[in-house]
């Protein structure tokens, strides 16, 4: 590792002490040559001194270095001159090692340097904070979403943002919400995220939020589209028998000349004729009455009432209630409930409900011998609750399978179109969402995640 001039550097001071040590026996046998001796001795100490001078030049050179690195000093580099006793192959190896590490020290802060803008750029808010609260990073985005010009713990959004501020500090990984804040001038919705990740032995928790205004009034004017094509296909189902059978009645009162007929030409078979005219346009009239409350039911919906229970008593109350229409079809039932313990804070009544009405459908979806339905309860790795019910059915076609949550959708003849609206009403009230998965012929799958 040393140079040779360094080793030959050392002997010779050595060589040097050795020498003056020596010289001084056969003086100190003569005891009138004690100041002589005395400036040899001296001489030794001198000696030794700048012998462990000079080797400490080493260390100092060596604490310079690795102080240069700290200090991603580089500029710092071995000179032969200020710096001769590393051999020339070690001061190469060091300066590619030193070279390597600023590289990588430039690497670093080229990529701090694009992250940063990167996370300064985008128009999602991200706020990083430890598990005190204290926010480790904020971006400008985020600060704007919120209204505030600077932060350094959550805490401070307690009063400003108390919805915000009550999801930042109680919930966990995996969480997903959709709350109004206070804007500039107005209501801001956000959908918001929360992970968390572990860094130098430190947890974090990084929360994403974002202004999704558009989103929903894109979503709302689609949702109106589709529920006004809905409403339009009803109501014209119903308008237009009313209206064409009101033209054949009123028909019947007209002669030839297109006049009224007098009282006299009223026959038994105009009268029967009316009679039955009028009771169907009565029903009609009655199923249109119908279907607008079956609107209301959807459009206020009260309070869900929430409790705890077992999974497992759901879904074997469902298994005896709908035992009758399974056996009918020899429809095999299965359940799948992991842990088998597992529990859900819900409205029972309602969940139940959904499940009634899911059941019916898979019931009429399967063939008979051959059908297949199965109940799942399960939690994932966010410690969040989902059930399942899939089956072995007909499935849903690709085109309508966007659709079938819009109300008064409907592929029957005697349907109703309101149950899946339904589900998803009272989902969205539990805080979850329901969805559906489906291949024509090989099974649907309905899940329902809080």
């Amino acid at each position: 590792m040393l140079s040779k001039k360094f080793y030959i550097n050392i002997i010779i001071r050595i060589l040097l002490i050795l020498f003056t040590c020596l010289s001084i026996i056969p003086i100190a046998i003569k005891d009138e040559r004690l100041f002589t001796i005395a400036s040899l001795i001296l001489l030794v100490i001198i000696q030794i001194f700048l012998l462990l001078k000079y080797i400490n030049r080493f260390n100092s050179e060596v604490s310079v270095f690795f102080s240069a690195l700290k200090t991603n000093d580089a500029s710092f580099a071995f000179h032969d001159k200020s710096f001769p006793y590393i051999s020339e192959k070690v001061r190469n190896d060091i300066a590619f090692v030193r070279d390597q590490l600023f590289s990588i020290t430039e690497l670093k802060e080229i990529q701090k340097s694009y992250y940063k803008t990167v996370i300064e750029s985008t128009q999602t808010g991200i706020i990083t904070t430890t598990e005190d609260g204290e926010i480790d990073l904020i971006n400008n985005c985020a600060l704007d979403l919120l209204n505030i010009n600077k932060i350094t713990n959550i805490k401070a959004l307690e009063d400003q943002h108390p919805n915000f501020y009550q999801i930042l500090h109680k919930s966990s990984a995996g969480t997903e919400k959709l709350i109004m804040i206070k804007g500039k001038s107005k209501a801001i919705p956000l959908s918001i995220r929360i992970s968390e990740f572990k860094q130098k032995k430190k947890n974090f928790k990084l929360i994403s939020f974002q202004n999704i205004q558009s989103e929903l009034e894109e979503k709302e004017v689609e949702s109106w589209h589709k529920l006004i094509r809905v409403l339009t296909h009803e109501i014209n189902n119903t308008v237009s028998p009313i209206t064409s059978l009101a033209n054949s009645i009123e028909k019947l009162y007209k002669n030839t000349s297109n006049n009224t007929i007098s009282k006299e030409e009223i026959s038994d078979k105009i009268i029967e004729t009316t009679h039955e005219g009028l009771h169907i346009i009565s029903q009609r009239g009655e199923g249109l009455m119908e279907f607008v409350n079956n609107y209301r039911n959807i459009s206020s919906l009260k309070k869900m009432d929430f409790e705890r229970f077992k999974v497992a008593e759901l879904f074997y109350n469902l298994e005896l209630l709908m035992k009758n229409n399974l056996s009918e079809k020899n429809i095999k039932l299965s359940i799948d409930i992991k842990p088998i313990d597992l529990e859900l804070n819900a409205d029972k009544k309602y969940i139940e409900q959904i499940f009634i009405n899911l059941l019916k459908n898979s019931i009429e979806a399967v063939n008979a011998n051959h059908g297949k339905i199965n109940l799942k309860g399960f939690k994932n790795r966010d410690n969040k609750v989902f059930l399942e019910i899939g089956d072995n059915g007909v499935g849903i076609s690709e085109e309508i399978l966007d659709q079938i949550f819009i109300p008064f959708f409907t592929t029957k003849d005697n349907g109703s179109g309101i149950g899946l609206s339904l589900a998803q009403q009272i989902m969205r009230l539990h805080g979850g969402n329901i969805s559906v998965q489906s291949e024509t012929d090989i099974d649907t799958v309905f899940t329902l995640k809080f």
